[in-house]
């Protein structure tokens, strides 16, 4: 025992390569919070108080939590494994995630209800789910994984990406072109063109010329960020315990599908971040990450917090960088110094956020080209359907807005015109918007689209193989799924979307027919090729 203790090497709390790491995996997720915070004030009205003192504070509490957890689990598992060199997972708030529960929860639970502080806590409880959902599928993934397509999970990843990543981005940043176009070609000619510069980050050169031209055509205002020292003080997370109502945790769970959908797209980032460590032949039990990710966010969101954190892609980057396993803790440090502050308010008032959202539009391109690399071209079908599902969602949601809009302007309107007639009462019927052209097809895709995309893509996976017998399971999920409205429906019930229910009931059906066929008929038979 003494011989082996005294051969084991010291992990080091300080490494060459932390510093590098830190301020990389720092402002990888730091720039989302700058966007958020930029669009729940200035869109969502959302009061100063509740959005530096409680959500704020509860994100640099929900980073610091998973960073921390990341070192020590490093150390452990480096202890274990006598790796001094370990390098711990990157971890923190994940574009996806957070630009999805901002995109398709916070906004369109504001403009239906013209409350910032309901959205708030529609979210957090979306945020609950999400956890629970990741804690529960922690003790079942590995079968799960048997019978889900990788292909599939891509192909909603990328739409998700494609609608509330790139194309959201897009609308928002396009609002100040000056400030969005410089920024965005510069970032993606350093990126594209493969241009190196020493000391230098592409994004730091891109959104500093977007500060800059920003803060020279008087975008930016100096009154603004002179305001915005009065936020430096001291706000500790607290339990919000307020924010558990009845009525909010109906409305979360009209977003279940969307939920599921990504916390299980989060589920494979996560893997796929623990197979990139055991490239270096660093081994973290999926286990542990999936259940250290739920818990943390299941204490975070009773803070407040509704945005999820998790682990994510990276780790070769930080491994050849010579980070070790502080480089995490090191980082959620600086985001809970920094949330916990006020600091936040001086940076979204010196950086615009215009500038800031083409991190977000390369990080939508990124995805979409990487995961189109990683795919057979066979399954290309597969994964353009799953692309094109997700932005119904965005699409019917931007329509929502603009009736919701669209009734408000005309209250004001009539109360200004001494009409006392209250517009939120009239109601918007789907034949009225199928009269201006928007076809009830867009709310039914619109409603668990990124369910709807995995189901898809799996059936139309099984379709390129010839695995009938899948392909009419797969048929009999969507059944069960729409009905009890996880697809197709706005809400959570029995017998929620019964024609979908029974269309699927019959795909299935025919599909188990063509299955007993195959044994005959050779051109049905799957062709014989390695897994």
């Amino acid at each position: 025992m003494g011989n082996n203790s005294k051969s084991r090497n010291v992990i080091p709390w300080l490494k060459a390569g932390d510093f590098d790491a830190t301020i990389g995996v720092f402002f990888d997720g730091f720039t989302k919070i700058l966007v958020g915070v930029s669009v729940m004030m200035g869109v969502m009205k959302m009061p100063s108080n509740i959005m530096y003192g409680k959500i704020v504070s509860s994100i640099g509490l929900a980073a610091f939590l998973l960073l921390t957890f990341s070192t020590y689990y490093a150390r452990y598992v480096g202890s274990k494994t006598n790796n001094p060199d370990i390098t711990a997972l990157p971890a923190g708030i994940s574009g996806g995630t957070f630009f999805v529960w901002l995109n398709a929860i916070l906004i369109p639970v504001y403009f239906s209800t013209n409350d910032p502080i309901f959205a708030w806590k529609v979210a957090v409880i979306a945020n609950i789910l999400y956890s629970s959902f990741i804690f529960l599928s922690s003790f079942v993934i590995k079968y799960i994984l048997k019978f889900v397509p990788s292909q599939a999970m891509l192909g909603s990843l990328v739409g998700g990406s494609m609608a509330w990543l790139l194309i959201a981005s897009l609308g928002e940043g396009y609002a100040q072109p000056i400030i969005m176009i410089p920024t965005l070609f510069i970032l993606l000619t350093f990126y594209f063109a493969k241009i190196n510069i020493k000391k230098l980050s592409p994004a730091f050169v891109a959104v500093g010329a977007g500060t800059v031209i920003a803060w020279a055509i008087g975008f930016m205002k100096i009154n603004a960020l002179l305001d915005s020292f009065n936020t430096i003080g001291i706000y500790i997370p607290l339990p919000q315990f307020q924010l558990f109502t009845s009525d909010a945790f109906k409305t979360a769970l009209t977003f279940l599908p969307l939920v599921v959908a990504f916390a299980f797209s989060d589920i494979i980032a996560m893997i796929q971040s623990v197979e990139q460590a055991a490239a270096s032949n660093e081994i973290y039990d999926r286990r542990v990450c999936m259940l250290s990710q739920s818990i943390v966010n299941l204490i975070a969101a009773l803070f407040g917090n509704p945005f999820p954190v998790n682990y994510y892609w990276g780790h070769p980057a930080w491994k050849k960088a010579k980070a070790g396993a502080s480089y995490a803790m090191f980082t959620g440090i600086i985001y809970l110094v920094l949330c916990a502050s006020g600091l936040v308010a001086i940076a979204t008032s010196s950086i615009p956020a215009a500038a800031t959202l083409v991190l977000l539009i390369f990080a939508a391109i990124s995805t979409g080209t990487q995961a189109f690399e990683v795919v057979e071209k066979k399954y290309y079908p597969a994964m353009i359907v799953a692309v094109a599902i997700p932005l119904f969602e965005l699409i019917y949601g931007k329509i929502g807005g603009a009736v919701g809009a669209a009734k408000n302007a005309m209250g004001v309107a009539l109360k200004g015109a001494g009409v006392n007639f209250s517009a939120g009462d009239v109601v918007v019927s789907a034949s009225d918007l199928a009269s201006s052209g928007i076809a009830a097809g867009y709310e039914s895709l619109s409603q668990g689209s990124m369910c709807i995309a995995i189901l898809y893509a799996c059936i139309l996976i099984f379709i390129i193989d010839r695995k009938w017998n899948a392909v009419a399971i797969t048929f009999l999920v969507a059944s069960g799924c729409a009905f009890i409205g996880l697809i197709h429906s706005s809400a959570i019930k029995t017998y929620a979307a019964p024609q979908y229910f029974w269309l699927y009931i019959v795909g299935a059906i025919l599909f188990f027919i063509l299955s007993l066929l195959s044994k005959s008929v050779k051109e049905l038979q799957p062709e014989k090729i390695d897994n």
